[in-house]
């Protein structure tokens, strides 16, 4: 028998209440507040989690859990395929990992085993939010399906990274590809939220249910039903919901999170190391956040092009800061959907999120990215800001 301890999970999360979006996430709490009452209660948050104080995205706690099991290659740690690399900036080395094969090498396929769990998440009240409902819309969308993008007929995920590395891949590998296979999907798991942990009511502006949940609470959920389902560290699960957002500190009023990508380092009796790497996502209904382009799949997106960008989220890079998406304040990860909230563009239907590319994280003053861009819509003419 193979006895895991459990080290704490990492996470990325997506916040999509910035400035030009705070009054409609406003109203989209107060709208939830007025219909539930919210008893929370006093309990010690998770050490790493992540909270949202002055527009600042602060970690909190001891040093990450992967410090201990920081991958090199896949012979020493069973999880998913990744190769890495580094830059310099200013003199500083910065090591980074990212998902598939090094694009500057030989030409390859990449394709990596996906799972769906759908959440059917039920609040105190007996009302019910089905993630279930909203699997065929996200299997059937261009975050599994092939569509037309700048970079070639693929996947999402797929098409980003090509056009982040464009200049690379043109020359030397127009045959690299890094895609997701087909999802298995789950039997719908039924998540009961207590009183004290979320809260739900309807949208005046849509008239759509929506719910929030604390997100410490919520994710430790995520990691028990990991380990239940016992899904091979080398697959990618996706935890999905409906119009559910989640709060930090204990607080509805600190909403919304709309997803999240994060790490699970674990250690077997016999010494063998696995990381668990994780999305949750919620599939929103178009309007909650007004005529800004996030509804069904663009918090998907968002999080999958970051867990290519970033599957262990330790990857750091000189500072930045972002005048599209300030609630993150001075940053430094190499998570490329962050700078970028609220910017997207539609395919096939669906909405998608623009990316911010790993030459503008290494502020390389020539992108390496589709047509010398340094996001996939070229939001950003230069590299990032110093901050």
């Amino acid at each position: 028998m193979r006895i895991f301890l459990l080290m704490r999970a990492k996470r990325r999360s997506l916040y999509v209440c910035m400035p030009l979006l705070l009054a409609i996430c406003l109203m989209l709490v107060q709208e939830v507040q007025a219909q539930g009452i919210v008893k929370r209660a006093i309990v010690l948050s998770n050490p790493h989690s992540v909270a949202l104080h002055q527009g600042q995205l602060i970690h909190s706690g001891a040093a990450p859990a992967s410090a201990a099991i920081r991958p090199t290659n896949n012979s020493f740690v069973d999880t998913i395929p990744f190769w890495g690399s580094d830059f310099t900036f200013n003199s500083n080395v910065y090591p980074f990992q990212m998902v598939g094969t090094d694009p500057s090498q030989q030409a390859s396929t990449t394709s990596i085993a996906t799972e769906i769990i759908p959440l059917n998440v039920v609040f105190a009240d007996g009302v019910a939010l089905d993630g279930t409902q909203k699997v065929a819309p996200t299997v059937a969308s261009p975050i599994f399906q092939k569509a037309d993008f700048s970079s070639g007929n693929t996947q999402y995920g797929d098409a980003i990274q090509r056009a982040e590395f464009w200049k690379t891949i043109s020359a030397q590998n127009p045959n690299y590809h890094v895609v997701l296979r087909s999802p298995k999907v789950f039997s719908t798991f039924t998540l009961h939220v207590p009183a004290s942990m979320g809260v739900e009511g309807v949208s005046k502006r849509t008239g759509s249910t929506v719910g929030e949940i604390d997100i410490d609470w919520f994710d430790l959920q995520l990691q028990t039903l990991l380990s239940s389902l016992k899904i091979s560290p080398r697959t990618l699960p996706i935890f999905l919901t409906y119009n559910t957002f989640l709060y930090t500190n204990f607080n509805p009023s600190q909403c919304c999170i709309m997803g999240y990508h994060a790490e699970l380092a674990k250690t077997s009796a016999s010494g063998r190391s696995s990381i668990y790497t994780y999305i949750y996502s919620t599939y929103s209904d178009a309007g909650l956040f007004g005529t800004f382009p996030i509804a069904d799949v663009s918090a998907l997106s968002h999080e999958v092009s970051e867990w290519y960008n970033d599957p262990f989220t330790d990857n750091q890079t000189p500072t930045w800061s972002s005048p599209l998406a300030p609630q993150y304040g001075c940053n430094s990860y190499l998570e490329v959907g962050d700078p970028l909230v609220g910017i997207g563009f539609t395919v096939n239907g669906y909405n998608l999120q623009d990316e911010a590319f790993y030459s503008w994280f290494a502020k390389q003053p020539i992108s390496l990215g589709i047509n010398g861009q340094f996001t996939y819509l070229n939001s950003f003419s230069t590299p990032s800001p110093t901050c």
